[in-house]
């Protein structure tokens, strides 16, 4: 964040750096509350200790956009974040193949805090899109080094979203080679 406010210049007066939080908030309200109360916390750390760069100070806002889950709503949410000269938006993951593309034009960098599925970040096709959680693939290995030793018999219950058979996929192949572990295999809806 400061590095991009040293690239805003300026004068002695205090300027504002935008982050958006796009994020499913009237759908999944405990993603898009966990994921805006981390960037909030983050900013409101930085704002207290105070920004500066170029001779100029700095304030974070956090707007909060909606995508209810919808990759037509994250676009226009990215075209909001664009219109408001944001410095990058936080997602929950919903809409990238979407959205990355517009906000590759503008050099917007879109930071993925939630959905760990592998396929959506790739340096070279999609530049301006990062992770700042862990994949599911870790996740899925290390839980099954975790577990395997035990003896534990899993049963492992995923739901029908995107999210859930991503987290499936990973789980399935951290657990190939110790398939006996799995006992079953459950995918549940989501909207359960």
């Amino acid at each position: 964040v400061v590095a991009l406010a040293a690239a805003c210049g300026g004068s002695k007066s205090k300027g504002t750096i935008t982050i958006v939080v796009d994020a499913p908030f009237s759908r999944s309200p405990y993603i898009g509350d966990t994921v805006a109360n981390g960037v909030r916390l983050a900013a409101d750390q930085l704002n207290a200790q105070g920004i500066s760069a170029g001779g100029k100070a700095y304030r974070i806002r956090v707007v909060r956009l909606d995508n209810g889950l919808s990759p037509a709503r994250a676009v226009t949410d990215t075209r909001q974040a664009l219109r408001r000269h944001a410095v990058a938006v936080m997602t929950d993951g919903t809409g990238v193949d979407a959205t990355w593309r517009l906000a590759n034009q503008k050099h917007l960098p879109i930071c993925i805090t939630y959905q760990g599925g592998t396929g959506l970040v790739d340096p070279k096709a999609r530049p301006n899109v990062f992770r700042i959680a862990p994949t599911d693939h870790g996740l899925a290995f290390r839980l099954a080094e975790y577990m395997v030793p035990k003896g534990l018999k899993i049963a492992q219950l995923t739901d029908d979203s995107d999210y859930g058979q991503a987290g499936r996929a990973a789980l399935d192949h951290a657990f190939k080679t110790v398939s006996k572990s799995v006992v079953a295999r459950i995918t549940l809806p989501s909207s359960a």
